[in-house]
């Protein structure tokens, strides 16, 4: 599953930037009826991001801070027949991409996927309820990102364990890392701290490897609630 957010959170909606989409090509994203793309950096929702790319328009001839010329990640397919007049998918031009390393400058985590079909292979610019119901948001649309606030996200966020009350600090592939506060350095930019931490759904108990519906677990494992401080 693309998303790394669990439903408990609390956060003001002015410390949530709807500026930028998430960077990539459209095989970059979440495709559900591929098992290899059901979860990526470039497509999950609580992936930790830096900008990209913020410049809304580099010249004097590019004045729309939306582009509909040029899209990589445009779900229309072949666009250039002949004798169509107008055939474009509007793209949001500002950027973001994951985290890759301590210093980055993290301004937040995604709180929707990225997602291009569902689990049927269906293109999800024509069914957008759907898409809203899988909390998604098509590539080249705007992506929301929390800056500060509670999150809670599972362990696919994280590189490592952190502990209660250690700091977090970007580390690679969208994610975060903990260590305690005597051990930050001055390159280590430190983005929230750890505030608690659980288990959801064990599904290697004793009842043969199994959740109590009978199958594994959805968003099984750890899980960390967390305060986000990011520029």
């Amino acid at each position: 599953m693309a998303i790394r957010l669990l439903p408990f959170r609390d956060y003001n909606e002015h410390d949530v930037v709807n500026l930028y989409r998430s960077a990539g090509n459209l095989g970059d994203f979440i495709d559900l009826s591929d098992s290899t793309k059901r979860s990526t950096p470039e497509g999950d929702a609580g992936v930790f991001v830096k900008v990209s790319n913020g410049v809304l328009n580099s010249s004097a001839t590019d004045w729309d801070p939306v582009d509909v010329e040029s899209n990589p990640a445009s779900l229309l397919g072949k666009t250039d027949y002949p004798h169509v007049g107008r055939n474009t998918y509007p793209t949001v031009a500002l950027s973001v991409t994951g985290v890759n390393s301590n210093s980055d400058q993290c301004i937040g985590v995604t709180l929707r996927q990225t997602v291009a079909r569902d689990e049927l292979g269906e293109n999800l610019l024509y069914n957008p309820i759907k898409k809203d119901e899988l909390y998604g948001v098509l590539p080249g649309e705007a992506v929301p990102v929390l800056s500060r606030g509670l999150v809670t996200l599972t362990s696919d966020a994280f590189d490592g364990t952190p502990a209660v009350g250690e700091a977090l600090v970007p580390s690679t592939l969208g994610k975060a890392s903990g260590i305690a506060y005597g051990s930050l350095s001055a390159s280590d930019n430190n983005i929230g701290t750890v505030l608690a931490e659980g288990f959801r759904d064990d599904y290697t108990n004793s009842a043969g490897g199994t959740n109590v519906f009978g199958n594994q677990g959805l968003q099984s494992g750890n899980y960390y609630v967390v305060k986000l401080n990011c520029a």
